[in-house]
């Protein structure tokens, strides 16, 4: 049996049907007990996620490569929301340290560790040295946080070394790139459709479990639990992760092909501006920026229309009814920075911060103090050894961005994604968590697209053009 399992598994189109029918059952099971409203089996039910999600990951993860990654975009998606409808049930709040549900999509993209026994030796290689790099730096901040704070320092491990592991996963097995391709853009499509979907009945009918859960977290920068004063933040657990992931997938959206990715735009859309997070808009549009730069020159046109289809269909949602009023009074403090609160509380954060982490060499450790700004939070827990040699990935991996050679349509628009992540650094971390697989994942399957049509040409008596338009994933090469 577990032969035949592993045979179908092998198959994009069976394996996808079967991991639908396991999942389906997983659902249903969780539904019984979900409904017999017991305490106990209630709290069971966070239990049996946790081990249903890493043991379908695991199969996944020795069998098909592509499904496992779809498998892991869609844990990571929907998590918080599964955590907080089991609250609501229960009718307790159940703080994050100790939300062990909340430790799912981890479990699964932690999987990928054991990738580096069998693939550890090509971090040594010159094209790998920025998760070389990156991996020290995280490791030294760890060892530095350990002995103050172990909880802490690993919890805070894994929330940035699961998106370096998910990443080079992806680099190291190349040659599955049209896999990877294929299910990241079929879990982004329906992502941002459904979840799109979800964030904007959110924002007209705030669910009781979201307005259970907005009430007891005392989170007041995202709104009320009412209609039309909630900040958006669909299923993650705050408007800016929701937000970087709509950015992300509004983007992703133009290398399909499929009716689901023309449906996702308005709801896409719409969620985005609801979100509030002006980073994000500023992001997606720094993003098309790049891929308006970095096209290929026989799809630039098409996909540049595409995108400017789209944002002028959106135009009037944005500017019309409850949506329009939320957006145009967010949309004026772009022209009144000087009176903005949050621009301005960051701005005395980095002058009271950068000082500090430059006279910090040793470094916090992981399971320390954040800040809202990325590249403060990499000195200030790394310190100069580990924060230096994580930003010194980081450079690598946006210089190869901007002059690395254009393949596919898909890495292109994955590249921009990447490269507005990077930008976001200053406001928030975007390498860890959620934010962080997307970064690192885009960042790993730009590099593999290069070394998969690389080694195409090679093999091949006449050359080959990277096809721009094709999502359809061919059998991985052997």
């Amino acid at each position: 049996m577990i032969h035949t399992l592993s045979q179908v598994a092998k198959d994009d189109t069976r394996a996808t049907l079967l991991t639908l029918s396991m999942v389906l059952f997983m659902l249903c099971g969780s539904s019984l007990l979900f409904l017999s409203g017991d305490p106990m089996l209630l709290r069971l039910l966070t239990y049996t996620y946790l081990g249903g999600t890493t043991m379908m990951g695991a199969w996944l993860y020795i069998t098909n490569p592509g499904l496992f990654l779809g498998f892991a975009w869609w844990v990571w998606f929907v998590t918080p929301l599964v955590r907080r409808v089991v609250d609501y049930q229960l009718d307790t709040f159940t703080p994050p340290k100790a939300a062990f549900i909340l430790l799912a999509p981890y479990l699964v993209t932690s999987l990928t560790v054991f990738d580096l026994p069998r693939y550890g030796r090509l971090l040594s290689r010159k094209e790998n040295l920025p998760f070389l790099l990156c991996l020290v730096g995280v490791l030294y901040g760890y060892l530095v946080g350990l002995p103050a704070n172990p909880m802490g320092a690993t919890i805070d491990l894994l929330n940035w070394l699961c998106p370096l592991l998910l990443g080079f996963r992806m680099v190291a097995l190349w040659r599955s790139y049209p896999q990877h391709k294929h299910f990241t853009i079929s879990a982004f499509t329906w992502g941002v459709l459904l979840l799109g979907l979800y964030g904007v009945v959110q924002f007209f009918v705030v669910p009781p479990w979201d307005a259970f859960w907005m009430t007891n977290s005392g989170m007041n920068s995202i709104g009320k639990p009412v209609p039309f004063e909630v900040r958006v933040f669909g299923t993650m657990d705050s408007p800016g992760p929701f937000a970087m992931f709509l950015m992300a997938g509004l983007l992703i959206l133009f290398a399909g092909r499929g009716v689901a990715s023309k449906l996702a735009v308005l709801p896409g859309f719409a969620a985005l501006l609801l979100t509030i997070v002006r980073g994000a808009w500023g992001g997606w549009v720094l993003a098309v920026g790049y891929v308006a730069a970095r096209a290929h020159r026989s799809s630039r046109a098409q996909l540049i229309g595409s995108i400017l289809l789209a944002i002028v269909v959106s135009i009037p949602l944005a500017m019309t009814g409850e949506i329009g009023n939320r957006t145009e009074t967010r949309m004026q403090s772009f022209t009144e920075l000087g009176q903005d609160g949050s621009l301005n509380a960051r701005r005395d954060m980095y002058q009271e911060m950068s000082g500090k982490a430059l006279f910090n060499p040793i470094g916090e450790g992981l399971g320390g103090r954040t800040f809202d700004s990325g590249l403060i939070n990499t000195l200030w827990l790394l310190g100069w050894p580990g924060g230096l040699l994580y930003l010194g990935g980081l450079f690598l991996v946006v210089k190869e961005l901007l002059v690395g050679p254009v393949t596919d349509r898909f890495a292109t628009l994955a590249g921009g994604v990447a490269l507005s992540y990077a930008a976001l650094m200053l406001m928030a971390t975007q390498t860890g968590g959620m934010k962080g697989c997307i970064f690192w994942a885009f960042v790993a399957l730009v590099m593999a697209s290069r070394r998969y049509y690389e080694e195409q040409e090679r093999h091949s008596p006449t050359p080959i053009a990277p096809s721009h338009d094709d999502v359809r994933a061919p059998a991985a090469v052997a």
